[in-house]
């Protein structure tokens, strides 16, 4: 499996062996540029994806044969379309998973109380979602984490287990820190891309297009629009026969210790 480790110990031996020819034959300068592009495409690649688990293992999907699938909330909560959405899902007997902005929550916390008391999952999405978060020091990130789980622990008394970093990116630094405070990451593997299509027809037609059985679907509670577009997903896919799974039921992953 391509991950960071034997990217970098391939690189190195690769360097090696170049810089050995280059002694002997006198090599052409491309053949470090070559090498040092194809790394820095492979490192980029491994932070924007959160599915190619490069940095850190990630969990996005179930392997399963049965019509299971599972919703996932971030960037919440919001005091106006979180609200709405619990009442869908309540309305479906659907349970979710929502990844809060620890800052969000500490403002909000009646909210976080009832995503909790209508049995939904709440998992940690930083602090702040800063702009620059995958930039930060691992010492800063901790800091940003742990004031996150301070803040949900004290609304719902629940230490949680399950992180989605902010746009989904990772590096070693965030590596760093998931491992030191044992966290599962959780990744999506399909985005309804919800922030950047505003028009319903579109979004409808690319979930139905693309979700298949063991899929975690990503969706935001910030964006007004998703409620009408869930709902109408929501009908096809019972009537698709598949069934909603609560995302730690679908990948059988503890939310909290």
């Amino acid at each position: 499996m391509l991950n960071y480790k034997n990217t970098i110990f391939f690189f190195i031996i690769l360097l090696i062996v170049i810089i050995c020819a280059d002694i002997i034959f006198s090599v052409s300068f491309v053949f470090y540029v070559i090498p040092f592009f194809i790394l820095i495409s492979l490192l980029a690649y491994g932070s924007a994806s959160i599915q190619s688990q490069f940095y850190i293992r990630s969990f996005c999907c179930a392997e399963t044969k049965n019509k299971h699938i599972a919703l996932s909330f971030d960037d919440g909560p919001d005091e106006f379309v979180t609200p709405r959405l619990l009442e869908l899902l309540k309305n479906y007997q659907i349970k979710a998973a929502f990844f809060c902005i620890g800052e969000k929550a500490e403002k909000l916390p009646e909210l976080i109380k009832q995503i909790d008391l209508e049995g939904h999952i709440i998992g940690s999405h930083s602090y702040t979602h800063h702009y620059w978060f995958d930039l930060f020091s691992a010492q800063h990130m901790e800091e940003d984490l742990r004031k996150t789980d301070a803040a949900i622990k004290k609304i719902i008394n629940k230490k949680i287990n399950w992180f989605r970093p902010p746009y989904g990116v990772t590096n070693p630094p965030l590596a760093k820190v998931i491992n030191r405070m044992q966290y599962f990451v959780i990744g999506w593997s399909l985005k309804s891309k919800d922030t950047t299509i505003s028009n319903r027809q579109k979004l409808m037609n690319r979930l139905i297009n693309n979700f298949k059985p063991g899929d975690i679907i990503l969706f935001h509670d910030n964006q007004p629009h998703i409620i009408e577009v869930l709902d109408n997903f929501i009908k096809f896919a019972i009537e698709k026969k598949y069934t909603f799974i609560r995302p730690d039921q679908l990948l059988n992953i503890e939310a909290y210790e």
